[in-house]
Formats: structure tokens, C-alpha cells, sequence
């Protein structure tokens, strides 16, 4: 038995078949003159794909252009970076006051991400674990917006910063108590 090329179920004996005069795929007739033709890519007998109308008014598409916010030259509306070197955060045109404020944004995010590094590195060093662990306790708490970007992993950096500091301020008391 063989299956039709359009629908891939089993062609029984008892169904209407039409056959591809150039591919000999197997059709049911249904499946023939609803998809008008042979499925076959490539077989002469395929239909011809529709030409669809052009739409009469296009936004955001192809020759569209919007004004780089640093340098104010035109440029394709799809770009995200510019001659210039402005990159931007999505294609949408931004005003300079937007683009202004996403690059003053996004410098904080980088600050407060070297910041979170920064401590949780000294952290590591066990002799200064229990202050940087405060500091980025309260530095993560009081900067979680800015951190809980990168899927808040800088923000867990610092969560995990201040439970290092925590426990090595838990172990300088345990040892300065058994002594």
C-alpha cells in the first residue's frame, strides 16, 4: 500500500486516486484538487505559489530608517548599532533623552556588577569575608533592581557573598570562643 503524498495516511483500494503524471507520487483525488496540484517540491506538476498583494502602508519594514540618537544620522530602522558606534538596546527609534538614559542605566548596571565581583572576590580571601559579606549584603538588597538582570545571577552573587561572610564571621567567633 502507498500513502498519499499531501495527507500521509494509507491509500486503501477502495479510495479515489490521482496519480502525478510526472513524479507518479500517489494521491487521493481530495488531496489532488485541494492543494491543486502535485506536493512533490520541484515536480512540474505543483501548483505555482500565489503572488500576495503588497500591503499599501508598511512600518518597520525594508527602506524604513530612524535617526541615531548620538549622532542624529540616518540609519536603517533594523539596526541596532550605528556608524558611529551607538548600539541600542532594540530596534525602535529612541530620542537622545531615552538613549541617554538606557547608556547612564546601563553604566550603573556595569559599576554594580564589577562591585558584586569585586566583593565577593575579597570575600574569598576569609580574612575580609565578614565585611565585604555585609557590604554586599546590603549592597545587593539596596541594588536588587539594577542587579536582577543576567537572570539575577549577579544579585545571587551577592546573596551568596554575605552567607560567606556570614559563616566565616560564624567560624571567627566559634574559635575565638574555644579558645
Amino acid at each position: 500500500m502507498r500513502r498519499c503524498s499531501i495527507c500521509k495516511t494509507l491509500i486503501q483500494p477502495s479510495h479515489v486516486t490521482t496519480g502525478c503524471p510526472y513524479c507518479y507520487s500517489a494521491y487521493h483525488r481530495e488531496c489532488w484538487q485541494q492543494l491543486g496540484g502535485c506536493a512533490t517540491y520541484g515536480c512540474s506538476a505543483a501548483p505555482a505559489p500565489e503572488e500576495l498583494p503588497l500591503p499599501s502602508s508598511v512600518r518597520g519594514g525594508w527602506g524604513d530608517e530612524k535617526m541615531c540618537p548620538q549622532c542624529e544620522d540616518n540609519i536603517p530602522s533594523s539596526l541596532l548599532v550605528c556608524s558611529c558606534g551607538a548600539r541600542f538596546p532594540w530596534a525602535d527609534p529612541m530620542t537622545r533623552q531615552e538613549y541617554e538614559d538606557w547608556l547612564k542605566e546601563k553604566q550603573q548596571s556595569s559599576l554594580a556588577r564589577k562591585g558584586m565581583v569585586a566583593l565577593f572576590l575579597i570575600s574569598l580571601s576569609g580574612l575580609f569575608a565578614p565585611l565585604a559579606g555585609a557590604i554586599a549584603g546590603i549592597y545587593a538588597y539596596r541594588s536588587r533592581k539594577v542587579l536582577a538582570g543576567e537572570a539575577g545571577s549577579y544579585l545571587v552573587l551577592g546573596y551568596g557573598t554575605a552567607a560567606i561572610g556570614f559563616f566565616y564571621s560564624l567560624t571567627f567567633l566559634l574559635l575565638y570562643l574555644g579558645r
